[in-house]
């Protein structure tokens, strides 16, 4: 049986030797997503001979893995998909992987035949943006947003900064009114502060780069992310106070304006169904949506 293990900082390098070299955009090739938010949704990772596994299990879905990831890509994937039978099997639980994307399914259709079925994932599915799009704003179809920004320019004092420790216990802060304004599930809020206190706390380690917009020398937005492969950063976190117009639209741009420039997209995530968080997405008008497929046995039913 795979051998499962939570994982930990010094399984950084492990994760990135597979991943990175196959230059992936999705949030699930980041080992710094998985490290963040192991509590939440129990990841755990094993490996054995050239596969990395990825177990997840939360209240959300049933339990599930992601499709293998193999060290050498022109390897056939038939013997690790079967591997990931075996141990759900053994687990007492049926065959589930979630988060492929259009190239693993590819990948793994060439090299299993019709074994699987493949289920498209809407809500799962991520966002991802021009680069230069997030920057100018231009045209007609960005009006909205450049008169947000201009707005909140004329209306505050605002400076934008780099993250630095010193903005560490303000952010929490932060996200927890942000949590209690919104009155999330406690649960559900305690689960993304510790996700968020990985994130300030090990920032460095897992090559994050953050910004912080303060108004009136107090921080009222900050945002994460990395740069996941050549050509695509990833934003992982962004939390802003509600009660100032048009600053989320402002770190949004500011943020990829002053970190992300030498990109050619930007992945913003998916919207995990919520209505208002896809009208959002949408509105800055994708270059294209990465997919993800839900993977199951042949005639059976996800």
């Amino acid at each position: 049986m795979l051998n499962f293990k939570p994982l930990e900082l010094e399984d950084k390098p492990i994760f990135d030797g597979i991943v990175l070299p196959q230059n992936f955009r999705h949030s699930e090739a980041s080992f710094s997503n998985m490290y963040t938010w192991q509590e939440a949704w129990d990841i755990r990772m094993a490996t054995e001979g050239n596969g990395l596994y990825i177990w997840m299990d939360s209240d959300v879905y049933k339990p599930f893995m992601l499709p293998p990831y193999l060290k050498d890509p022109n390897e056939s994937i038939e013997p690790y998909m079967r591997r990931c039978e075996e141990y759900m099997a053994d687990k007492g639980g049926v065959f589930y992987i979630k988060c492929a994307t259009p190239r693993m399914v590819e990948k793994i259709r060439l090299d299993c035949g019709d074994r699987y079925d493949f289920v498209y994932d809407e809500y799962n599915s991520e966002y991802v943006y021009n680069a230069k799009d997030l920057i100018e704003l231009s045209g007609k179809k960005y009006h909205s947003k450049r008169n947000h920004i201009n707005a909140f320019l004329r209306t505050y004092q605002s400076e934008f900064a780099p993250y630095e420790d010193q903005y560490r216990d303000e952010c929490l802060r932060l996200q927890e009114e942000w949590a209690s304004d919104k009155d999330a599930d406690p649960r559900e809020a305690e689960e993304e502060l510790l996700s968020i206190t990985k994130a300030l706390d090990h920032w460095r380690e897992l090559n994050f780069r953050g910004c912080v917009v303060k108004i009136g020398g107090e921080i009222a937005a900050f945002s994460f992310g990395e740069q996941i492969c050549p050509d695509t950063a990833i934003i992982h976190i962004e939390k802003a106070r509600a009660d100032y117009n048009g600053l989320f639209t402002y770190i949004n741009n500011a943020f990829a304006a002053n970190m992300w420039r030498h990109c050619t997209y930007i992945n913003r995530a998916e919207d995990m169904g919520v209505p208002g968080i896809r009208k959002a997405k949408q509105s800055y008008h994708p270059a294209f949506m990465l997919e993800k497929y839900d993977v199951i046995l042949s005639g059976e039913t996800a």
